[in-house]
């Protein structure tokens, strides 16, 4: 009883206090920049280490998610996850991975900035459908074995796009916790952000050698958004790795989505012009 008191009313005072934000919404920082995927690639991390910038600063939260499931609730709510904005030419920027695969955030993030600076990091889609299972059995929202719940994603996501595109006010909640195969296809993904923004404007970094060449990439990024990439972020800690009790099913499911990836990473490789060493997994 005495915590659920104490959530409510922290409940109560973050409601005032946002609301006092939302007032003042005009005077806000404009975000310049995307994270917008993939879950369970390195996200956190990156977004983290950014924001040590002193030209960068941070949201309210990493994750606002506007440009999927909040978009209805308007640009007022939006702005007031910003800092207030300076005359110190310093940049903002969120990291929502739900964008890169909802149906229609990348056309919502167009609209509201043509020329956003959008990162997106990719992960061997086979340890990265295996780690974002792991997650939702972690936060109690999976409840099936792996290969139960690999076998009837497509049954557990049928008419969510629909959904979607029919209700604004829809929770996605299927569509983000069990799109664990279907996240994966990065090509169409890709090809849905090069619809709306241009190719100088867009990102990707292979997860892979983010965590083993963490300051060249952090480096990289720096000099994409402009800022002066000289300083030194620190970079040892790392940010969302789980531990979680391995699933029996485990090993031959891993072979098994390899194999289906395989077509759908080369159609990806072809459309950025480059190769990802994935034949080794990694943890993230």
């Amino acid at each position: 009883m005495k915590k659920r008191i104490k959530f409510l009313i922290k409940k109560i005072i973050f409601t005032i206090r946002f609301n006092f934000r939302k007032l003042i919404g005009g005077r806000r920082m404009k975000p310049s920049f995307m994270i917008v995927g993939a879950q369970k690639a390195g996200t956190t991390s990156l977004y983290h280490y950014l924001i040590q910038h002193p030209s960068i600063k941070s949201a309210l939260k990493k994750e606002v998610n506007y440009f999927d499931k909040n978009y209805y609730k308007g640009d007022s709510w939006y702005k007031a996850f910003f800092p207030i904005e300076k005359n110190d030419n310093s940049i903002t920027g969120e990291a929502t991975p739900f964008y890169m695969f909802h149906p229609l955030s990348m056309k919502r993030l167009a609209e509201y900035n043509p020329n956003f600076k959008i990162i997106v990091l990719l992960r061997e889609p086979a340890s990265r459908a295996i780690s974002h299972y792991y997650h939702e059995v972690r936060n109690k929202r999976e409840e099936q074995s792996m290969r139960e719940a690999f076998e009837n994603e497509s049954k557990r996501l049928e008419g969510e796009w629909d959904n979607i595109k029919n209700n604004p006010k829809h929770d996605c909640y299927n569509l983000q916790r069990y799109s664990y195969k279907a996240r994966g296809l990065y090509a169409n993904q890709i090809k849905e952000i090069l619809a709306h923004f241009n190719e100088d404007n867009l990102m990707v970094i292979d997860s892979k050698k983010f965590f083993k060449e963490t300051q060249n990439t952090v480096k990289d990024v720096l000099e994409f958004l402009e800022v002066n990439s000289d300083l030194k972020i620190k970079t040892q800690k790392k940010f969302n790795i789980g531990t979680y009790t391995k699933d029996p099913d485990e090993k031959i499911i891993l072979t098994e989505l390899k194999e289906f990836y395989k077509e759908p990473n080369e159609k990806l490789f072809k459309m950025i012009g480059k190769r990802f060493d994935w034949d080794k997994n990694h943890k993230a």
